[in-house]
């Protein structure tokens, strides 16, 4: 007979502590296959408990495998032949605290790929979807290049805002930037020579290069792409940001537009990737047209997502490709399934078409206006001109900090961390870091309010940047 020292003190289910003691014994191989389990009825009497007690119990142990309840015979223990890789503890499973209490959780977060998730108009999005819920098309497979309806209202979204020459037949939907690139790799059967930027989109070089593609880093020149440089290499492709590099902030002149293209048309088979990724926000002067609306060769292949406007989680993106490569996509690449739901994708569509995407773009461009304003101000108060020169302050979602004082990368990321402060090492986007870098990093201004923002940089000078 088993003698189970059972408690009633405990608020812990008499059926629990019989079974996480069995269980606890046949684990320890203290008892084995092919053991026998008294009967439920003489344990029950022997414990001094309810039958449907131990019966609780023993059908626990069945459903988990440990023992086989068979007819007319009783309960017998299965073999367990690797029981002592098992760590048998008594100590129940420590409790999370409240994350108030977490030393590592951020205190101030200025993550530059962050976007504001306040402002978003959630009961808009919640009644598209829930009308669209009651449509059984959204249950069937649909294209594979996207539901018609959405390349339709991309399109003219693109042309309004961007000045984009297509159509929603030129129009590939995908799930962000990386499914996007990886879906051009396929098309270039992973044999191509890309050119990108350094610094530069590090996730981008990273899906090329494990995509089979081969990458050659282009540093800037003058904080924009070097379109000489990228003469005299094997490329076939280029990969830019030319409306606001990344993460450098800078704008790819008229100029130096005309060259890439032209370095495009001079042979066959070269083809720009134009990543227009935070386009939609821009605090000075008017919107900078996009470089595919200069492109009159089909050259220029235009890639956004809506992971700034509206939030990385809908994981949505789109590309346009020129005729030619839109053929050889449908030939190459027509066997793959569009990776965004057809639900999803009937909500974004009914988004724009009704007029809230465009509203609520309205309203982000003030928000966003304000707090970079308002961080520039900030950083301005505290900070001597001396210290710090700040870039990229006229678009997108952060601005970078350049370093001027005595201390390392690595000394102001750990006093940072110390303080629970994220900010972003500019060091970080380099291929090959130039000899004559200097401290830099990036702070984001979409997540944080105000209030985050002057309390955030004034701890970042009085214990990082400032401290002695």
């Amino acid at each position: 007979m088993i003698t189970i020292p059972l408690r009633s003190d405990t608020g812990h289910p008499l059926y629990l502590q019989i079974y996480e003691y069995i269980k606890k014994e046949i684990l320890a191989g203290n008892l084995s296959h092919p053991g026998r389990l008294p009967s439920a009825r003489s344990l029950a009497a022997n414990l001094q408990v309810s039958r449907s007690t131990v019966d609780n119990a023993y059908e626990q142990l069945v459903a988990e495998g440990y023992v086989e309840a068979e007819e007319k015979r009783g309960y017998f223990i299965n073999p367990i032949t690797h029981a002592h890789r098992f760590e048998i503890s008594g100590k129940p499973l420590p409790k999370a605290g409240p994350a108030s209490q977490d030393p590592c959780r951020i205190r101030y977060d200025f993550d530059p790929d962050a976007v504001d998730t306040v402002h978003f108009p959630y009961s808009v999005w919640k009644s598209i979807g829930r009308n669209h819920l009651d449509d059984p098309e959204i249950f069937t497979s649909g294209s594979h290049f996207g539901d018609y309806g959405l390349r339709q209202a991309v399109s003219e979204y693109l042309h309004g805002s961007r000045g984009v020459n297509c159509t929603p037949d030129n129009i590939v939907v995908g799930a962000g930037l990386d499914h996007l690139l990886q879906m051009l790799c396929v098309l270039f059967q992973r044999k191509a020579v890309i050119a990108m930027e350094d610094p530069g989109y590090l996730s981008a070089r990273q899906v090329l290069v494990s995509s089979g593609c081969t990458v050659l880093n282009i540093p800037l020149s003058q904080g924009a792409f070097d379109v000489g440089a990228l003469k005299h290499c094997p490329a076939d492709i280029c990969y830019v940001t030319p409306s606001h590099q990344f993460p450098m902030g800078s704008i790819l002149t008229i100029s130096r537009r005309q060259a890439l293209l032209d370095w495009a048309v001079e042979k066959p088979g070269r083809y720009i990737i134009e990543d227009d990724h935070d386009s939609e926000f821009r605090y000075k002067g008017k919107p900078i047209p996009a470089l595919q609306s200069l492109d009159h060769g089909q050259r220029v292949i235009y890639i956004g997502t809506f992971s700034k406007a509206i939030s990385p989680s809908i994981r949505t993106g789109y590309m346009v490709l020129p005729d030619p490569l839109m053929t050889l996509y449908r030939k190459r690449c027509g066997g793959y399934a569009c990776p965004v739901s057809r639900f999803g994708q009937a909500v974004l569509t009914d988004f724009i078409r009704g007029g809230y995407f465009e509203k609520h773009l309205n309203r982000m461009r003030k928000i966003y206006k304000g707090r970079h304003d308002y961080m520039l101000e900030q950083l301005s108060s505290v900070f001597p001109d001396t210290l710090l020169d700040i870039s990229a302050d006229n678009a997108g979602l952060y601005m970078i900090l350049h370093y001027h004082g005595p201390l390392t990368d690595c000394e102001i990321q750990k006093r940072a961390a110390e303080n629970r402060i994220r900010i972003r090492s500019l060091k970080g986007y380099y291929a090959a870091l130039p000899a004559d870098y200097r401290p830099a990093f990036l702070l984001g201004f979409a997540n944080p309010d105000t209030h985050q923002i002057r309390d955030g940089v004034a701890l970042l000078a009085e214990k990082v940047l400032l401290r002695e």
